[in-house]
């Protein structure tokens, strides 16, 4: 009668190929370390960011470490034009949120005629193949509209799509965007 094998084989190879590769690693020679009053004087550093950044209860114990983000950007104009044809029309650059957390636009109109606003998403820096994140927002006549992006609109790339109800006779389009970090 044969003996079954059920793997056993191929995990005894496999444990060897395991063996043979952390013996080569345990033969190479280690980096070495940092002295250990560096590697004390990091750690004390850090300590010392999350006292400073922790909020302390009554009782004495740490509730929360916060994490502030970075939101000292100004805003950028990523729109302005006077328009007087029908759409639909891009804004001048996408926003890089590759490093971004947070994304706010306004758009602040003198137009005689209603824009919709469409924010697009794309994976490379170009409205080419772009697709529509979130709804359209309506800009109304002498008006202003502001909006963001929801958690799961994040792309790496965000920029503007204008489109006129009508042609507009008089006034001016500007659309800005500021980033959080």
């Amino acid at each position: 009668m044969a003996d079954k094998d059920n793997g056993k084989g191929a995990l005894v190879i496999a444990g060897g190929a395991l063996g043979i590769g952390l013996a080569t690693l345990l033969q190479k020679r280690p980096v070495e370390a940092a002295p250990d009053t560096t590697k004390l004087d990091y750690i004390a550093s850090l300590l010392e960011q999350i006292v400073a950044n922790t909020a302390i209860l009554p009782g004495g114990g740490p509730s929360s470490i916060l994490t502030p983000w970075i939101g000292d950007k100004d805003p950028v104009q990523i729109y302005q034009q006077v328009i007087r044809s029908a759409g639909p029309f891009q804004s001048d650059v996408m926003i890089d949120m590759r490093n971004v957390k947070r994304l706010a636009i306004r758009a602040e109109s003198s137009l005689n005629t209603v824009q919709t606003l469409q924010l697009v998403g794309n994976f490379s820096n170009s409205f080419n193949m772009a697709v529509n994140v979130g709804v359209a927002a309506p800009c109304p006549i002498n008006g202003q509209v502001g909006f963001g992006l929801a958690w799961g609109d994040w792309m790496p790339y965000i920029g503007v799509i204008i489109t006129p109800i009508g042609i507009p006779v008089t006034g001016l389009l500007t659309i800005w965007a500021v980033v959080q970090e």
